[in-house]
């Protein structure tokens, strides 16, 4: 009796040590609405046949949901221009072109992206300036005017305002969508 007791013990202190190191190495133990944990600036690569493009990409981490740059863009700045799908992905990259982010008469190309795994979350943005040109290639005052920019307004989001899923969900996937309404209509 008393090596079962011992057994069960054991496999309970193990389950424990094993769950705790899976905890440990989660990019997001948590996920933060209107908040973030932390930016990172990355390289987004994608390649199309023998053509490979790199852009940088500012990634809002364990944000609590991987659409916010979408949805706040929109809310700001009304639909987008384009959509643009990477190869393997189901979501799109959101495209806003000629916008006026400052009182100061520059425009820019901004693309939206986020990534939602098991145990990783964020939402980013990509900017080109009126020449195409990546704008986040150097740290410059401009790169850090466009990071606070777009965390103050993942940090604003607007959770009231909705319109952007039906537009989206609609978009991408029309039967989500419908679950949506369903479960929304149900509560």
């Amino acid at each position: 009796m008393k090596g079962i007791y011992k057994t069960v013990i054991f496999s309970i202190f193990l389950s424990c040590s094993s769950s705790q190191k899976v905890v440990n190495e989660t990019k997001c133990p948590k996920i933060y609405e209107n908040k973030f944990t932390d930016i990172l600036n990355e390289k987004y690569i994608t390649v199309n046949g023998e053509d490979t493009t790199k852009i940088n990409e500012i990634r809002y981490e364990c944000v609590y949901s991987a659409l916010y740059t979408h949805k706040v863009m929109y809310d700001k700045y009304g639909k987008w221009d384009k959509e643009i799908y990477p190869s393997n992905r189901n979501h799109p990259i959101l495209m806003w072109k000629n916008i006026e982010l400052f009182s100061n008469g520059k425009k820019y190309t901004i693309l939206t992206n986020g990534l939602e795994e098991w145990k990783h979350i964020y939402a980013s943005v990509m900017i080109l300036d009126e020449k195409e040109k990546d704008v986040l290639v150097e740290q410059t005052e401009e790169k850090i005017s466009l990071t606070n920019f777009f965390g103050e307004l993942i940090k604003n989001n607007n959770h009231e305002k909705k319109d952007f899923y039906e537009i989206y969900w609609k978009m991408v996937d029309p039967k989500f969508w419908e679950q949506i309404k369903e479960f929304q209509n149900n509560k």
